[in-house]
């Protein structure tokens, strides 16, 4: 399955490099035996795809120590972010996926997953590039298969094209409901969600976020 959008930055530093070579594979994901004792543990499990620099993961990581969050992502430089701070706060409780979400997803188990949050996606606003966007009939199909019944996605965009795309896929889908009292909350940022580098940049460029919440209703 290929991956669209960028996979490494900059290059790391020596510091970072180091995390990467010698701390990553403690949580690392790609090794079945960590994923085997993360899912021996029977706690809560909330997905975080496209984590960006991991601010929020770190927030949600410190507030919900009795979860576990697991952080996907395919680009290097996001990771080696994430892993400095995990070591910075001495977090426990955050395991690492690096690539393409829709792949590990397949390995997961059915009612495996109580959250999910897909904070601003790579809009891909081109028409062209409509099949590249993370959320597609199928992958809904996927994500409801391994999330629990009545647990919620939490999504944001700060996108027109990416807005209207999401809203369109999760309410032709049989799987999600809309949670929603009236359409001004979907322009509230959530207390709980951290103010990341993405948000602060939409709220420089005046780009409206919009904030969307969807329940698991498993309909076979």
């Amino acid at each position: 399955m290929r991956i669209f959008g960028r996979k490494k930055g900059r290059k790391l530093s020596s510091a970072k490099q180091k995390l990467v070579e010698n701390f990553l594979p403690n949580i690392s994901l790609h090794d079945e035996k960590n994923l085997n004792h993360l899912l021996s543990l029977n706690k809560p499990l909330c997905l975080e795809i496209g984590f960006g620099h991991g601010e929020n993961l770190i927030k949600m990581s410190l507030k919900k120590p009795n979860w576990f969050f697991i952080a996907i992502d395919p680009f290097l430089n996001g990771v080696a972010s994430l892993l400095e701070k995990i070591k910075k706060n001495k977090i426990q409780n955050i395991f690492i996926f690096h690539g393409d979400g829709r792949v590990f997803l397949k390995d997961l188990p059915i009612d495996s997953i109580s959250k999910v949050c897909i904070l601003f996606p790579d809009p891909w606003s081109k028409k062209k590039h409509e099949p590249r966007r993370i959320i597609q009939k199928d992958f809904l199909k996927l994500l409801s298969k391994i999330m629990k019944e009545d647990s919620l996605v939490h999504i944001s965009s700060d996108d027109w094209t990416a807005q209207t795309w999401i809203l369109k896929n999760f309410l032709n889908s049989k799987n999600f409901i809309w949670v929603v009292n009236n359409i001004h909350e979907t322009y509230e940022k959530p207390e709980f969600f951290e103010n990341t580098k993405y948000y602060k940049k939409s709220l420089v460029q005046e780009r409206q976020a919009s904030w969307l919440k969807f329940k698991n209703i498993k309909f076979y």
